[in-house]
């Protein structure tokens, strides 16, 4: 009689149990196989998406010095090892900057190409062109207190000139002085060093020169009159502001002046 403690005999599995076995661990394996494979396929096309970044570029070419405006940008989606360095993401971060150098249309914009007005370098740089009309010119006119309205002349205003002038420097004949306005409207924009005297809460002082946006040919009368006569500026009202500059004179017809041309323009020696 068999003792009660004594552990059986193991069976050994049947060939017959071992088939279903190893095709369900094959099709285990398959299964496994096919789900890594899927997840590596998600993974590398989110790879490839994320790759592409949205970056900045200009829209149009951007001249060195010009200012930057919305209009002028674009964003565009980039591979991410074209991107360089610095590169700017939003439209939104290119405001209040000028261009440093030229940049070509479609280039991204990154920090090495702009300054922005509030960078201490851009004291020290020619961040932007004087807004000079196209076909106009910029003179710089001399001022003082008296000439120049006390100090009050500032940079957007319109003036109109007037010129004391003695015929006698026209026609011997009559020798008097002549007062009349010889230009009207002309558009201040830029106003020389001023001093640090406080007026009306601001820093505002009498500055040396200012300088206005002429037409060619009536710098060039300009010239003659700061040379020969006397002038003083008159500071029109804001509400009287044009927002056109000054047409060119019909008296802009020779590049000669003298004084047959000033008369002929302005008729002092018929005053």
């Amino acid at each position: 009689m068999a003792s009660i403690g004594q552990s059986r005999p193991l069976v050994a599995a049947s060939p017959g149990m071992r088939t279903p076995l190893f095709i369900f661990g094959v099709a285990l394996a398959l299964v496994a196989f096919l789900v890594m494979f899927a997840f590596g396929v998600v993974f590398i096309g989110r790879q490839q998406v994320s790759g592409q970044i949205p970056v900045v570029v200009a829209k149009e070419q951007i001249d060195a010095r010009a200012p930057i405006t919305p209009d002028m940008l674009t964003v565009t989606s980039l591979p991410a090892n074209a991107v360089p360095q610095g590169t700017f993401l939003h439209i939104a971060e290119v405001k209040g900057m000028a261009a440093l150098v030229q940049i070509v249309k479609g280039q991204p914009i990154s920090a090495n190409l702009v300054v922005s007005s509030s960078d201490p370098i851009s004291a020290q740089l020619p961040t932007s062109f004087l807004p000079i009309p196209e076909g106009y010119v910029a003179v710089t006119l001399p001022t003082s207190e008296q000439q120049g309205v006390g100090g009050f002349i500032a940079v957007g205003d319109y003036i109109d000139v007037v010129s004391a002038l003695n015929p006698a420097q026209l026609s011997p004949s009559r020798p008097r002085t002549v007062v009349q306005t010889v230009f009207e409207d002309v558009y201040v924009i830029r106003v020389g060093p001023q001093s640090l005297a406080q007026r009306q809460s601001q820093v505002q002082g009498v500055a040396s020169s200012i300088t206005v946006v002429m037409t060619r040919c009536d710098a060039e009368y300009m010239d003659w009159l700061l040379l020969n006569a006397t002038l003083r500026y008159l500071l029109l009202s804001s509400k009287d502001y044009k927002t056109s500059p000054q047409t060119a004179s019909s008296a802009c017809s020779t590049s000669l002046i003298g004084p047959a041309q000033v008369d002929a323009r302005w008729h002092f020696t018929s005053a």
